[in-house]
């Protein structure tokens, strides 16, 4: 295959799994004409459209897919021979675009704040974190490593449960009583969460006086309020003027995914390793046995 081939090919899936040509743009270190021109090419040699609008993103249209199969397939046996082959002795350097999906409180509160050591230890890696209100899908490959609070199903996931997710009662004053206060819940559309259903089961008769889709929202609630709230350690802990209360409430299972076929790739192992290790490092993530 020519290396205007290969490009084509390699830009063409990059555009797939980042969702625009910027993102591709980045990955590649160059400028969207150079991406846009490379597509054509594309296009015009295979003599039909490669993509298609959905939404916000850029898809491959239905008669590419296979194209993008075996663009991905060409990637992922390329970056298995360089990982595979002898390397001289010492620590190689790790580089490359690592997009991390998951829910907001979690990369906000836990992962944002330290990540300035992972790319202290490894400045050619750039990071990218969505935060949950785009729930990007790993098995498409629209992010590289998703932080899920249930394990997900599917034959071509590499999942690694990091342990339970800490939550805990928080209000304005350190005394105040979980049992006459009022209290900030989530929204009812989130009413089957286990969280919901553990409070339901403590506090049944609790008076709810707000409602909020978000951690950090519902905790900003509760000191605005004086109301109390179960929120993650890692907002309430966050939250200046909140006090956690002496109960403990059930955590929630935090999951590590990945496509199975990226699992082996040197900079998702080493921001996976990472994750894992910063968010178990304290008290806001109980790691698994």
């Amino acid at each position: 295959m020519s290396t205007l081939d290969w490009e084509g090919l390699k830009t063409f899936a990059l555009v797939c799994r980042g969702g625009t040509m910027s993102a591709a743009a980045r990955e590649l270190g160059v400028n969207q004409t150079t991406v846009a021109r490379r597509l054509q090419r594309l296009e015009q040699k295979l003599g039909q459209p490669l993509l298609r609008r959905d939404g916000q993103s850029l898809r491959a249209t239905a008669h590419a897919e296979p194209l993008l199969d075996t663009a991905r397939a060409m990637e992922d046996r390329l970056a298995a021979t360089l990982t595979g082959l002898e390397r001289p002795p010492g620590r190689q350097p790790v580089s490359g675009l690592v997009r991390i999906t998951g829910v907001d409180g979690v990369l906000e509160n836990a992962v944002a704040p330290r990540i300035d050591a992972l790319l202290a230890e490894h400045p050619g890696l750039r990071i990218d974190l969505i935060g949950g209100n785009r729930n990007l899908r790993v098995a498409q490959r629209e992010a590289d490593i998703a932080l899920r609070l249930a394990r997900p199903a599917g034959t071509t996931l590499d999942v690694r449960r990091l342990g339970d997710l800490a939550y805990g009662i928080y209000a304005a004053e350190r005394n105040a009583d979980p049992y006459r206060a009022p209290w900030v819940d989530l929204d009812e559309a989130f009413i089957d969460k286990p969280e919901q259903q553990w409070l339901a089961e403590h506090f049944p008769e609790r008076r709810t006086l707000l409602r909020a889709n978000r951690g950090g929202i519902i905790a900003e609630l509760a000191l605005a309020t004086g109301a109390c709230c179960l929120v993650p350690r890692c907002i309430g802990d966050r939250t200046p003027g909140l006090a956690m209360l002496d109960i403990d409430p059930a955590g929630r299972e935090l999951w590590l995914v990945r496509h199975q076929d990226m699992a082996h790739l040197p900079r998702l192992r080493v921001v996976a390793d990472w994750l894992a290790q910063t968010l178990c490092n304290g008290h806001w993530v109980v790691a698994a046995d």
